[in-house]
């Protein structure tokens, strides 16, 4: 059995990469998507399908589901219809042009797996149908077959993953190496907290040692030593006490160092996701008007062959078609651009991936002078700078200890052999004898040459620049909320005009194009109404973009933008 499953492991991916290589279909050709592929499938299997239906179906969220039937009802490939009894549930057919790619698709697999397959003599064909119609029945789902034999994209390791924003983020921040470094930081300023806590306690350690002496020295022989020492800093000029105020400020510094990290990274995750939505947005929006150019060019063409339209018209709408398809190039190139450094930000490897969270406009409604007064409250930059001062102060608070002495207690019990002591009078007699010592030790440095001084001061000067950097920075994230604040309330009137824009540019496509099938308008007016509606939508798109990043921006300088996402 293992070894038929290693070599059924790598006999179907070539099995499969042979169907596609065969295939013309618009999935192979890059037309379709395969998830849309999937949900014209499954419409057509039940004629018409709620979101929620399809959602079951195809095994994803319903806001993926709603933005995969929003973008083939804007190709024309399916229509909505409301329920006459319900009109809060809506039903998804598919349109005829939406019928025609299932059969063409249909077709082309068909005589891609006639041509794989002519290698086999009938009676070996009936029996390879046997055996896969067991391996159905085993599984209990005909849609194994379509898994295996016509979903490529979708078996080993190709499938077409869709990511929410919350997800990506998730995941950027599990695998960040900059998040990964700041909780490093974080366990260093528990270890220092530890470490400056010791100096408090008192210090024990054993001592041995051997000499030996000279003959006018009043000992015979050498001398041994074991035993122990211990010494405890009683005063060190409030040292001690400063280290461990700086140790814990320190460890507060890191928290909001590695929040003001994930921050970062969060929000430049958002900026990615968001760029993308806008790229692929703008891709779907080019496809659909170089689609509709072709429409027209084929038509013209058609009448000006039949003679009811002129040569100049026909060379004008191709010479419109030939002008749309740059920008289609580019926009794909666009996309690819920012798929590759949304997939760098986020460490997702998936090859083949999708976003579902569609550019959306929620309106948010705040008061600017609350926006402000909030960031410069819970920004980590100002956190993480002011417990930056506090950290400065405290070491002018060290430095200046060196101005005062340095009080310990010493206590020593130590074994010798011989007794050095041996010569005074009362002393132990033969072999190891044991001595103990206590006492109280006082340094005081006197004089240095003007060097505590010295270190005062340049901790002074750090402090002064701490403190004007933190006025700065407020100053900064002032500005930076006035300038998101101000991007978003005119983000938000840009999608309210743009909105009507498009439904008028939309009519005017309608309204040109019946003036040229009746013979009443030239095809200038339908090309120009085609571009004019193209722009329309993507101004719409690009308002959009700016809106969601302006939210996302001003979320982040007031410093409430982590909160959304840390607890996922």
């Amino acid at each position: 059995m293992q070894k038929f499953t290693i070599f059924m492991s790598q006999a179907l991916p070539e099995i499969m990469a042979a169907l596609m290589r065969e295939d013309r279909g618009a999935v192979s050709t890059g037309k379709l998507t395969l998830p849309q592929f999937w949900a014209l499938y499954h419409i057509d299997q039940k004629e018409e399908l709620t979101v929620n239906d399809l959602a079951k179906k195809m095994h994803r969220s319903k806001s993926t589901i709603s933005v995969l039937l929003h973008r083939l009802v804007e190709r024309k490939l399916v229509k909505r219809k409301q329920n006459k009894l319900d009109r809060r549930v809506v039903y998804f057919s598919l349109t005829a042009p939406g019928k025609k790619t299932i059969e063409a698709l249909e077709k082309t697999r068909q005589e891609g797996i006639q041509r794989i397959y002519s290698v086999f003599t009938p009676e070996q064909r009936a029996d390879y149908k046997t055996l896969v119609q067991k391996v159905i029945k085993s599984a209990g789902t005909t849609s194994v077959f379509l898994f295996f034999f016509w979903g490529t994209h979708v078996a080993f390791g190709a499938t077409t993953n869709a990511y929410t924003l919350k997800q990506s983020i998730k995941i950027g921040l599990q695998r960040s190496v900059l998040v990964a470094n700041a909780k490093r930081e974080k366990a260093i300023a528990k270890a220092k907290k530890s470490e400056s806590f010791s100096d408090a306690l008192p210090q024990i350690r054993g001592v041995a040692d051997y000499f030996l002496y000279d003959d006018d020295n009043l000992t015979k022989s050498g001398s041994t030593r074991a035993g122990a020492e211990a010494s405890w800093q009683i005063y060190a000029g409030g040292r001690t006490a400063s280290a461990l105020r700086a140790a814990k400020i320190y460890q507060q510094l890191t928290a909001d160092q590695e929040r003001r990290i994930k921050a970062e990274q969060v929000r430049d995750i958002a900026f990615a996701y968001h760029r993308v939505q806008l790229a692929t947005a703008q891709v779907d929006v080019l496809k659909r008007s170089v689609e509709q150019l072709e429409n027209f060019e084929s038509e013209t063409e058609k009448k000006y062959k039949a003679g009811t339209a002129s040569e100049f018209d026909w060379l004008s709408a191709k010479v419109s078609l030939a002008n749309e398809k740059p920008n289609l190039i580019a926009a794909k190139n666009r996309l690819n651009l920012t798929q590759a450094s949304f997939s760098k930000l986020t460490f997702i490897k998936d090859k083949n991936f999708t976003l579902s969270d569609p550019l959306k406009f929620v309106p948010l409604r705040v008061r600017l002078d609350e926006m402000i007064e909030k960031g410069l409250q819970t920004r980590p930059e100002l956190l993480e700078k002011g417990a930056a001062i506090r950290l400065r102060k405290e070491g002018i608070q060290q430095e200046k200890s060196a101005y005062y002495p340095n009080v310990n207690l010493i206590g020593t019990y130590n074994y010798y052999e011989p007794d050095p002591y041996a010569f005074m009078s009362g002393a132990g007699g033969e072999g190891w004898q044991n001595h103990w010592s206590a006492g109280i030790r006082m340094t005081w440095s006197l004089f240095d040459g003007g060097r505590r001084k010295a270190r005062v001061g340049i901790r002074t000067i750090e402090v002064a620049i701490e403190e004007d950097q933190y006025i700065d920075l407020r100053r900064s994230i002032t500005l930076e909320i006035q300038t998101y604040w101000l991007r978003g309330r005119d983000s938000a009137e840009v999608i309210r005009a743009t909105a009507e824009n498009v439904t008028l540019a939309k009519r005017a496509l309608e309204i040109s194009r019946a003036r040229f099938d009746a013979g009443l308008g030239r095809n200038l007016e339908v090309t120009q109404a085609n571009v004019e509606l193209s722009k329309a939508k993507l101004a719409r798109l690009t308002a959009l973009y700016e809106y969601m990043n302006a939210v996302v921006g001003l979320k982040y300088a007031t410093g409430t933008l982590l909160k959304e996402f840390e607890n996922e």
